[in-house]
């Protein structure tokens, strides 16, 4: 009996050890709170900063508060901080935020040209924008500044953008652990961050901050803000797919989608512990607030059910510089449409799969190298941010050859009537370029499993056989599969830097820059299986950032203008001499067709003597010159432009000065032709009224 009874508890012992063992472990989170003064600059409130500080009190959820420099400097903010950080160590911490205001610049003593109108701008707001030796000056003077008020360097640091050498010194010189940017996104604020590990925290390259390394050992770990929604967070620049309140709810998306995005995204497949990272700038408004603390008291509860934990900073280090292959899932949550999206993330590269009802496809595969340098490495920003990495397939991105007046209106950068090489969109809103995978026969079938070594998806391709996709480290292997089922399509691929080629096998993907390969992808199948393999040579990116600036770092500026493909023409060709000007509009493009700002002076030359010509940039859009030209009497005219006394653009159509047949009835009486002209200056008025 006592034998039975041992080898029974024995047998129950190995049962709950195994349960035990497969468990996958709750989901972690990180909350990171960002805090504005009120110098300036998307001002910040107190008021609402104790809305925060005290919901996370009262439900006993730990967060960072990462806090700005005008908030270091007031004591009405401190003072309130440093009361409840000493009250409750364990629930209210700090960190801080490495966002440059005007004052903050002026007391660092650096020269920077930042305002209170263009601070906001990521050359202004982040050290992209400034010297190797500023940003250090700017870093130590923040700190020096945050360790006078808590006599502690800060562990988390936060900045939607920061070059990689400024994150290395802070990190060795301050001990900064985590550094959190911002989402995958397009244009947003003036920043694009496209083709960074999407979701999950991960170890950053030395090199590159926006691509993992998974072999430094003493990394800083990079966490994104904030949880983004896998299906429609791609593509887009509207800012509306997070778990922020301040961009779910401007579409009017409810709390059930904050809801259903949290539970999504902490419940992965059965092997991959979830991550959730949240958090809201206390300049933002209350009812956002009142939103924000209604998704703590979910997270609470979240906590209370097992199914979260709020981790520590050296434990999320430890262990996701560990989680080497994810993978980032999710489903429809706006239209309930029989939609998924899957993203898998290696250290060698990140694949998003999006399935439509049966139909499954590629649409983005970019590839990772800790060779790969950051572009303000050795530059400073000059307009906007861009960290981009290269890419295979691209599906968000749609190529148009020639100008035309019924492009499409969201252009990236260029909101006027003629548009450029691509626009962003949406891989779900179009026909993308994708490699395409056997459709799914039954979608019950469906199955996501991660592994230590790779990201499995597998489905029912007909009655009997099951197709697998397997995302290992270097490689992705398809079972069950041949060269006639793994395709490849893409649109416009003249305009691409990516070229296709056949093979006997299946095919090629090369990025070229001239008769060389920069990164690359073969597809070879054999019997019933195929492999994607990748080619990286991480030596051409500077050479590809240079030459092929439009697709992988397209700052609009000291770019040379190319008149071919800029548009000269008249906003109003008829004017009213004396009264009011003939604006003609200068929009300046390059050789690709993608708008620069110019500095070049616009010389204005017209087929006779003028009153007064002026010159001025569009202060809405800096790719646009307006050019006014004033006359006090009746006159039709030829008009061109010379750019720096070399480059000659003339107008393809006359301007035309009218009498102002209001007061002069008998001139335009004699003078029929003139009169024409008033009235159509008089319609073209109304018209754009």
């Amino acid at each position: 009996m006592k034998k039975i009874f041992f080898i029974f508890t024995l047998f129950l012992f190995l049962f709950l050890f195994k349960i035990n063992a497969s468990a996958k472990e709750p989901a972690h989170v990180l909350i990171i709170n960002q805090v504005r003064g009120e110098e300036c600059c998307s001002k910040g409130s107190l008021d609402k900063l104790k809305m925060q500080v005290e919901a996370h009190i009262s439900k006993k959820i730990p967060a960072y508060f990462a806090l700005r420099y005008d908030v270091l400097t007031d004591d009405t903010f401190i003072n309130y901080l440093k009361d409840a950080g000493n009250k409750y160590p364990d629930l209210i911490k700090f960190g801080l935020l490495l966002e440059m205001t005007p004052q903050l610049i002026k007391t660092a003593g650096v020269d920077h040209d930042i305002n209170s109108e263009n601070w906001f701008e990521a050359q202004n707001a982040f050290t992209i924008g400034y010297s190797k030796e500023d940003s250090k000056k700017i870093a130590d003077y923040l700190f020096a500044t945050f360790f006078e008020k808590f006599s502690y360097y800060p562990a988390v640091t936060s900045a939607w953008m920061i070059d990689t050498e400024t994150l290395n010194y802070i990190h060795k010189e301050y001990g900064v652990k985590i550094q959190q940017i911002t989402r995958e996104q397009y244009g947003t604020d003036s920043y694009t961050l496209y083709g960074g590990p999407p979701h999950y925290p991960y170890p950053a390259s030395k090199n590159w901050l926006f691509v993992p390394d998974y072999e430094n050992n003493d990394p800083v770990l990079i966490v994104r803000q904030t949880v983004t929604d896998p299906l429609f967070n791609y593509g887009d620049n509207t800012s509306t797919f997070t778990s922020q309140p301040n961009d779910y709810m401007k579409n009017k998306k409810t709390f059930d989608y904050f809801k259903s995005l949290l539970d999504q995204a902490i419940d992965q497949s059965d092997n991959q512990t979830g991550f959730a990272m949240l958090g809201l700038e206390n300049s933002m408004e209350d009812k956002f607030q009142q939103e924000y603390i209604a998704q703590l008291e979910l997270l609470g509860k979240r906590n209370s059910e097992g199914l979260v934990k709020f981790v520590i900073v050296d434990e999320m280090v430890s262990f996701w510089k560990q989680n080497k292959i994810s993978v980032y899932a999710g489903k429809d949550l706006i239209n309930n449409f029989d939609w998924q999206a899957f993203w898998i993330t290696t250290p060698q590269y990140r694949v998003r799969l999006i399935r439509k009802n049966k139909n499954l496809m590629i649409t983005d595969i970019r590839l990772y190298d800790q060779k790969f340098s950051d572009p303000y490495s050795n530059y400073e920003g000059k307009k906007s941010g861009y960290w981009i990495v290269p890419y295979l397939v691209n599906g968000s991105v749609n190529f148009y050859a020639n100008k035309n007046k019924s492009a499409p209106k969201n252009i990236i950068n260029y909101p006027d009537t003629g548009y450029g090489l691509f626009d962003i969109k949406k891989d779900l809103e179009i026909d993308p370029s994708a490699i395409l995978l056997p459709d799914i026969f039954d979608q019950k079938s469906l199955k996501i499993d991660s592994f230590v070594n790779r990201v499995e998806i597998s489905y029912l391709k007909n009655s009997k056989d099951r197709f697998r996709i397997a995302f290992a480290n270097q490689n992705i292997q398809l079972t069950q599969t041949n060269k006639n089922e793994i395709l490849y399509k893409i649109k416009n691929k003249d305009l691409s830097p990516i070229k296709f080629n056949k093979t006997p096998t299946g095919f090629k993907l090369n990025w070229m820059i001239g008769k060389n390969v920069f990164i690359g992808l073969v597809n070879q199948c054999g019997n019933n299986s195929c492999m994607i393999s990748f080619l990286n040579n991480p030596e051409w990116l500077l050479k590809v950032r240079i030459e092929q600036y439009p697709f992988i770092f397209p700052e609009p500026i000291d770019r040379q203008t190319d008149l071919n493909k800029s548009s000269f023409y008249p906003h109003n060709q008829y004017a009213i001499a004396g009264r009011n000007p003939v604006r003609l509009i200068f929009s300046t493009r390059d050789k690709y067709n993608s708008p620069v700002i110019t500095d070049s002076k616009i010389t204005v030359l017209t087929s006779s003597l003028v009153q007064k010509t002026s010159t001025m940039q569009n202060p809405a859009n800096q790719f646009v010159q307006y050019i006014d030209i004033y006359n006090d009497q009746p006159k039709k005219l030829e008009v061109s432009i010379k750019l720096d006394n070399s480059l000659e653009i003339k107008l393809n159509k006359p301007i035309y000065f009218a009498p102002n047949c209001k007061k002069e009835i008998k001139y335009c009486l004699t003078h029929p032709i003139e009169a024409y002209w008033y009235l159509r200056s008089f319609i073209g008025d109304k018209l754009r009224k």
